[in-house]
């Protein structure tokens, strides 16, 4: 596709879990291209995930750069709320003007009130379908739900709405 995102896409783990599971990474990459996640969601994903879905692809991808967040403090005050992958995705898509991919409520709405861009699994495979990716929207978080990916009635209905597939 050559009309990715022009602007940097910092990535939680949660989003590339999911992804993973539903055997569905390459989505990632044919949507926005080159992602940057910190040092704490590489762990997570590719040490603590060994073995897992993903892992192996995500420690190989040349898509995915590893970036560690400036603001070491701006980190340290998120992680009372958030997770050590949550708090430096958060820091580094600030740092970065980067859009934030993540699908954890408590990190959308922490992301809204920094006044960052947010991406998430529905806006995926929304943008996904209209750029012929993928087929169904439905389809797909069929698959991403068989895998184990949490959502509600509500997000399904708003992106299959979106997309004509209501």
């Amino acid at each position: 596709m050559e009309d990715k995102e022009s602007r940097p896409i910092v990535a939680d783990s949660s989003p590339l879990i999911s992804a993973a599971r539903a055997n569905k990474l390459q989505l990632i990459q044919q949507v926005y291209g080159k992602l940057i996640v910190p040092p704490a969601v590489y762990r997570e994903l590719v040490a603590k995930g060994a073995g897992k879905p993903g892992a192996e692809e995500i420690e190989s991808a040349s898509w995915i750069t590893v970036q560690e967040p400036t603001d070491q403090k701006e980190v340290e005050r998120i992680r009372k709320r958030l997770d050590p992958g949550e708090s430096e995705s958060l820091v580094l898509a600030q740092e970065l003007s980067a859009t934030l991919l993540a699908d954890e409520k408590a990190v959308i709405e922490e992301a809204r009130k920094s006044g960052l861009k947010i991406a998430s699994t529905h806006l995926l495979l929304e943008e996904a379908k209209r750029h012929g990716l993928i087929a169904s929207v439905k389809e797909a978080l069929d698959e991403y739900i068989a895998s184990g990916f949490r959502t509600t009635p509500e997000l399904i209905h708003d992106s299959l709405k979106k997309v004509g597939e209501e």
